[in-house]
């Protein structure tokens, strides 16, 4: 039982938030953004950013598992990733037990949190001596803008849609990574929840069928977020279910396990109400209207 315990809530919308019991272990912030870890008995360690939540111990593993590891084991012969955002580092944790990589690239603007993952994360100072990570702190979108470098994989590990990241959410945006993808490469991203936010689930497929033909839909829980959660494989060409399930076997015999990964997750057909939500719900956001999903929220909910 954790001792001498505090109360943090988080709101997710107007009238739904979650309560937390535990511990706060340490609060600063960075040049960007405010950073908190706390822990609870059910939980272990929670990362938040500007007051909401972004991973926890136990789950961790099932949020990179989904936005790393599948993109990779998708592609027909990885050999490269650029990671956008991914600032708490657990991509590349994720990124690194994957030997045929060569080049591990995360393009993270707030150098403050990495900083700070670094010296509260045992595993990320371990992770980070890994001879094929470069990290480079920069605007991630004028770096892809300026370099020529192309990637197998494209993994979007960003906050949600609001503030300057919703920059990052855009078609312009989403063409851009298309550029900087060689041939049959993939890109990866985290795309909400339907229910609760419909307008920010259809938006993002919207916004991302607009550049890419071809989009494979896993739908998890996320019990540290209190919700189910999607992400996204999009590539111009047609993604393998076939080889996504061959590579997570061969890497199974290879003694890594991907503990809370599974590709059947992929072969979910939508709900009636998803399909609804997709059909009437959403738009495609673009540069010159770019799509904020706490625009019309309360203060409490954004921080």
């Amino acid at each position: 039982m954790v001792k001498k315990s505090t109360q943090k809530r988080e709101w997710v919308t107007n009238d739904f938030g979650h309560h937390y019991l535990g511990k706060r272990l340490y609060q600063g912030r960075s040049a960007f953004q405010k950073m908190e870890i706390f822990k609870s008995q059910t939980f272990g360690t929670l990362l938040f950013l500007d007051g909401k939540i972004q991973i926890s111990e136990k789950d961790e593993n099932r949020y990179h598992q989904y936005l790393v590891a599948a993109p990779l084991l998708a592609h027909a012969h990885a050999a490269s990733i650029c990671i956008i955002g991914g600032g708490d580092c657990f991509s590349l944790e994720e990124a690194i037990k994957h030997p045929a990589l060569k080049r591990i690239l995360m393009l993270e603007i707030d150098a403050g949190v990495v900083a700070f993952c670094t010296r509260h994360y045992p595993v990320i100072r371990k992770i980070r001596r890994d001879k094929r990570i470069e990290i480079v702190y920069t605007d991630a979108r004028r770096w892809l803008e300026q370099s020529a470098e192309k990637f197998d994989v494209v993994v979007v590990d960003l906050t949600e849609p609001h503030g300057p990241s919703k920059m990052l959410y855009t078609r312009e945006f989403y063409r851009l990574c298309q550029k900087r993808l060689r041939p049959g490469g993939i890109l990866s991203i985290h795309t909400d929840n339907f229910s609760l936010f419909p307008e920010s689930f259809a938006t993002i497929y919207k916004t991302l069928s607009s550049v890419f033909a071809h989009i494979l839909t896993a739908r998890v829980d996320m019990p540290c977020f209190g919700m189910g959660w999607t992400y996204r494989l999009a590539s111009t060409r047609p993604i393998s279910y076939q080889r996504l399930v061959a590579r997570t076997r061969r890497l199974q015999k290879h003694g890594v396990v991907l503990d809370q990964f599974t590709p059947t997750t992929y072969l979910a057909e939508p709900t009636p109400e998803e399909s609804k939500v997709l059909q009437t719900r959403g738009r495609v956001s673009t540069d010159a209207d770019p799509f904020d999903k706490f625009a019309r929220m309360d203060k409490k909910v954004t921080r």
